[in-house]
């Protein structure tokens, strides 16, 4: 598709979308009726009437439309939709239309009425007459049947690979329902929501082809015209054939089964309040009167599937790795690495299997888009050239872009402006399509669920970051908001077949810039010697959107980047009539103009990460504000004292604004507000200024309040008995913060337990981080929290006991960081308790140097309970803790760093009390299921031959054991093993030959680690040579030696490590020589020697007497001083 094609495109887009808007919005008119006739109000509705219909009629041929006129009509239109929204807006306030306002609206409405008329009075062009002539007119409709063949063209092979676990998901629903026999008062739904290509028609069928569905229910189709088919319209059923539409005289038949009805691939624009409530009316028609039915429903709207009041709802996803690979295979045949594979007879571009992982990992496991590929690749033999991505882009905007509603086409082009790989912040880009009007519903719900709409086809979960960015396995940014990424080849189409010059990313230069621009981003980062091109101020006089694309993980310092404010009274002065967001994050700015209140059409602020102590108060005079983003901005000390006047705000970030002293009391007026990421305070106020807090009822997402021990209360009662959280229902993740000086905290304890008994969060919060707080123990509310997911305590000096959290039944991760004076965890009241914390995933215990148990009586019994499903257990720095809860069935990750094993033994032996191990499979005993391991400054002896059990253990990392003398017994049982690192264990002896005494045979040892890949020894003062055996772990790749000043030399069995890569040896002083086996390893392509003096000389080039054994290898590091190396480690 040309750049003329695609700016078409998005003009009908645009075009369709400001259109729907002004048609809403009409009443917005009213006030002017007495300097504008209704007559001329209802002529301007009939001429966007008329170009609506044009747009509709030909939607589709959309390219036909001639680009000028396109052009002409979507400027008026857009400045009127302006118009509206500025009207609408002024006219909720309390001080109303003002009579310039009036006067200048009304100048604007005729101006915009008399160029619609004269744009359809046009001339028609060529082109025009050509679309309206006879001949054209069967042409566009053979076009469109041709269209709809290769609609056809990915659904021939495809074929239903996997859904075993969701199939069965639904029947069992439908069969629980039949089981039920209770005829309810209206249908039940049954909704299965996806991306288009994901599977919902498949699924659907293999329901009801099932014998126990088709033994049960009567089945019937509605409306069932394949994935391509009809859509259920809300105002009308005309468009789905007769025969299809059950009327609600239709007899029961006698058999007396429940109807199982089946409704697919529903859509409906969603642009009234009114119009799911009409959706609902419309299918109990469709249930003809009977109420022993099942309406099971497939659509590809969130929206839909989320309020049409469904009993049960299943999202599905897409396929996982093998399944998508499986289903790749099946049409393009198989694929192989093996030399046979390779042959002449297969062409040369046939992929390699490495490519066409990563080319199904960019299809998120839809499967409509892993056959369009696999059937292109085809096509086009191979991977090979841009073609087969070219062709694959077209089909997939012709199946799936251009079939979706028109505004998830403009939130799906906006995409364009993001970095390939870019990390995407969910909330921030729904804060982003809502600034530039593209949701058509205000609602955040409604955002969520036009972004879960796009997940996994466009965009899907980052998982790869950090572990301190993880949260239960997903990655979320410090707001525990998730991150995301753009499939690649979604990207590809984004960028490079829909933006056209209306999105576009500049260059240094600003050669992309175009009149018709409208939104930018820059692929290079701005400051004072690389400002924005004149350009973009030059041609773009309509721009909407600046955005800068986050660095997440490194911004820049203060004094890395300046913006001048002549700079931003450019931005503000030259778009001030047309800017919607604007992303000024990162850029040094110290002063924050007063001309910015003359954009005043301004939706979306984010002044994150800048250098301004305060906002200029004129900030408050941006009426259409709905999103201001300062975090981190950590001198900022106050905010303007009118925020209320921002009565359309709904975001508020200040997360990291340490600085802050207090909020600014109209804050409590924002009763929109449904982000405020951080509340601070304040001792001037009674109970710290929290009463703003009460009526900020639509709060979502993350809230932190800080500085709680400046909270003072008065001397009634009732001061501590407000709600100030109780009723926010939808917030998530609630941090509660002291900072208490450390003089006078006797007279903290009670201070502190009085204001944690008034900030009770609703039952529904799922995530809680308690952090300073000098109480002795905490409230009784935290029992109540029925849905918390993840609680926190840290930095609590004065905290005793928890109370009774063990029944939580959502409970995942427990944190219990730096409790000075916890003794235990719980009361010995919990006898009667079948499971102990049902759901507990992850428990970290740290820095708790009192805490003897985990409850005030310790348990040794055999009565002792045990985590049910725990996955990770982290200990540090708690040495006296010995009884707690058993874990045997820890099947992930065991941290123990100077603790008690008491804990350990005891798990070890709960096979013996439960079970006799003649009886007990392998994989049922304790740790049999672990996957990594840490033991760190251990100084008891850890249960004999206690490596036995681990089997599956991947990752063995043992740190600081200063009373280890050998490797344990069992250690050969660790056939998984493929990471192992020994450092700083003193007394630790590897390298005797212990073969001929067998009492620890060394060879049989290591033989046993049949999948170790990397081996790290560090500061093992008695190790002489290579650990005895390790030479016969054929497949170690990775081997590193740092500071083992014992190390005289290398085997010359080295030569049998043949699958060895890397080789590093660091601050070995007395090695002085390499082993001729050297040259045996092949597979070497990697040695770094750093601070190895004896060994310098003799690894010169050509002149060293060891270089015949490193020659051949490709990637050489020999220096003295380790820094230089630091980056190859």
């Amino acid at each position: 598709m040309d750049v003329a094609q695609k700016k078409k495109s998005m003009d009908v887009a645009m075009l369709s979308h400001s259109i729907s808007n002004i048609l809403q919005w009409m009443n917005s008119l009213k006030p002017l009726a007495n300097k504008l006739s209704r007559i001329d109000i209802k002529q301007l509705e009939k001429d966007i009437k008329q170009i609506n219909d044009k747009v509709q009629t030909h939607h589709s041929d959309s390219l036909l439309f001639p680009q000028p006129w396109l052009q002409k009509v979507k400027e008026v239109l857009i400045d009127l939709n302006d118009l509206m929204e500025d009207l609408r807006q002024k006219e909720s306030t309390s001080v109303g239309l003002k009579v310039k306002d009036r006067f200048k609206a009304t100048l604007q409405v005729k101006k915009a009425t008399d160029e619609l008329k004269r744009l359809l009075n046009e001339e028609a062009t060529d082109e025009l007459k050509r679309l309206l002539n006879e001949e054209d007119a069967k042409g566009a409709a053979a076009a469109a049947v041709d269209t709809d063949d290769r609609r056809k063209f990915a659904y021939d092979d495809f074929v239903a690979v996997g859904r075993e676990n969701e199939k069965k998901e639904i029947i069992d629903q439908l069969l629980n329902l039949k089981s039920a026999d209770t005829d309810a008062a209206v249908p039940v739904f049954i909704a299965i929501v996806g991306v288009t290509g994901i599977g919902k028609t498949k699924l659907a069928h293999l329901v009801c082809e099932d014998e126990q569905v088709k033994a049960n229910f009567e089945f019937e189709q509605i409306s069932m015209n394949g994935l391509m088919g009809e859509t259920l319209d809300v105002e009308s059923s005309h468009q789905i054939p007769h025969h299809e539409i059950p009327t609600c005289t239709m007899t029961t038949t006698t058999n007396g089964k429940p109807r199982l009805l089946i409704i697919d691939d529903l859509r409906i624009a969603i642009n009234k309040h009114d119009d799911l409530e009409k959706l609902q009316k419309k299918l109990m028609e469709v249930a003809g009167g009977r109420t022993n039915t099942v309406i099971l429903i497939t659509t590809c709207s969130n929206h839909v599937a989320n309020n049409i009041g469904a009993t049960y709802v299943l999202k599905l996803q897409g396929l996982n790795q093998k399944e998508s690979w499986s289903l790749f295979q099946q049409i393009y045949g198989p694929i192989t690495s093996t030399k046979k594979a390779q042959s002449t007879i297969e062409p040369e571009s046939k992929p390699k299997p490495e490519q066409s992982l990563e080319i199904m990992r960019d299809c998120g496991g839809v499967p409509l888009l892993i056959v369009i590929v696999a059937k292109v690749m085809t096509k086009h033999s191979g991977v090979g050239g841009e073609e087969w991505i070219r062709e694959a882009l077209e089909k997939v905007k012709l199946i799936y872009y251009d079939d979706l509603p028109t505004y998830q086409k403009l939130c799906f082009a906006y995409c364009s402006l993001f970095p390939e790989d870019y990390l995407i912040d969910a909330e921030r880009l729904i804060q982003l399509w809502t600034g530039e009007g593209f949701l058509i519903n205000p609602e955040q719900q409604f955002g969520h669920a036009c972004f879960e709409d796009f997940v996994p086809l466009v965009f899907h979960q980052a998982e790869e970051e950090s572990d301190h960015q993880k949260y239960c396995g997903v990655v979320r940014n410090n707001m525990n908001n998730y991150l995301y990424r753009m499939n690649r080849l979604m990207h590809k189409l984004a960028r490079q077949e829909i933006a056209g010059d209306e999105n576009i990313t500049v260059d240094v230069m600003g050669e992309r810039v175009r009149g018709g621009t409208l939104r930018v981003s820059f692929n290079f980062a701005l400051d004072l010697s690389c400002e924005i091109p004149d350009s973009v101020f030059q041609t773009a006089k309509k721009l909407r959107t600046i955005l800068l694309p986050y660095n997440i993980n490194n911004p820049r310092l203060p004094h890395e980047v300046k913006m001048t404010t002549s700079t931003c009274d450019k931005i503000f002065d030259t778009f001030k009539y047309s800017l919607r967001v604007l992303d000024l994050h990162d850029l040094g700015i110290k002063t924050v103009p007063s001309s910015i209140e003359d954009v005043k059409y301004l939706r979306y602020l984010d002044l994150s990460h800048n250098n301004m102590e305060k906002l200029p108060s004129c900030i408050t005079n941006l009426i259409h504000l709905q999103t201001l983003k300062l975090s981190r901005c950590h001198v900022l000390k106050e905010l303007p004292k009118d925020m209320d006047d921002l009565s359309c705000l709904n975001h508020l970030d200040l997360d990291g604004c340490l600085d802050l002293t207090q909020m600014p009391s109209g804050i409590s007026k924002l009763t929109s507000l449904q982000t405020l990421s951080l509340f601070v305070a304040s001792k001037k106020q009674v109970t710290g200024g929290l009463r703003s807090l009460t009526d900020l009822n639509n709060l979502r997402g993350h809230l932190e309040i800080m500085h709680l021990e400046q909270i003072k209360f008065s001397p009634s009662k009732e001061a501590a008995k407000d709600d100030f959280l109780k009723n926010k229902q939808h917030l998530e993740f609630l941090t509660l913060r002291w900072d208490h000086d450390e003089e006078d905290e006797e007279s903290n304890v009670e201070k502190d337990k009085k204001s944690l008994d008034c900030l009770q969060p609703h039952p529904n919060l799922q995530v809680l981080l308690v952090v300073g707080y000098n109480g002795h123990t905490l409230s009784n509310w935290l029992a109540s929290l029925q849905c918390l997911v993840k609680f926190t305590l840290n930095d609590c000096p004065k905290c005793e006991f928890l109370p009774p959290m063990d029944e939580l039944p959502h409970l995942k991760v427990l944190q219990l960081r730096r409790l000075d004076s916890l003794k235990f965890i719980a009361k010995n009241n919990q006898a009667d308790t079948p499971i102990f914390f049902p759901s507990l995933k992850e428990l970290t215990i740290s820095d708790c140097l009192k805490l003897k148990g985990w409850w005030e009586n310790d348990i040794w019994d055999n009565d002792r309970p045990s985590f049910s499903c725990i996955s990770k257990l982290n200990i540090q720095y708690c040495p006296q803790l010995a009884c707690m809860l058993l874990y045997p069935g820890l099947d992930d990750e065991l941290v123990l760093v100077e603790s008690n094993v008491r804990s350990m033994r005891d798990t070890m032996h709960y096979a013996d009390s439960t079970e006799s191990t003649e009886t007990s499979s392998s994989q049922s005993q304790p740790f049999s299921k672990l996957k990594s391991m840490v033991i760190e400054r251990i100084d008891q002896s850890p249960p004999e031959s206690w490596l036995k059990n681990f089997i599956s253990l991947e990752e063995l990392h043992i740190r600081d054991c200063f009373i280890l003398e050998s490797l344990p017994q069992g250690f050969k049982f660790l056939s998984s093993l493929i990471s192992l690192s020994i450092e700083r264990c003193e007394q630790l002896v590897l390298d005797i030959d212990k073969s001929a005494g067998t009492e620890w045979d060394g060879l049989t040892e290591w033989e046993g680690l049949k999948n170790l890949q990397s081996l790290t020894l560090r500061s093992i003062p008695k190790l002489k040579s290579l650990p005895w055996g390790v030479e016969n772990v054929k497949t170690l790749k990775d081997l590193r030696i740092y500071d083992c000043h014992g190390l005289t030399s290398l085997p010359e069995s080295i030569g049998n490590l043949t699958s060895l890569e890397r080789l590093v040896l660091s601050e070995c002083r007395n090695l002085d020589s390499l082993p001729k086996g050297m040259e045996m390893l092949q597979s070497l392509n990697t040695l770094i020697i750093m601070d190895c003096p004896l060994l310098l000389p003799r690894c010169q080039p050509d002149t060293g007497d060891d270089w015949p054994q490193i020659a051949h290898i490709k990637n050489k590091l020999v220096k003295e001083n380790p820094q230089d190396f630091m980056d190859h480690l």
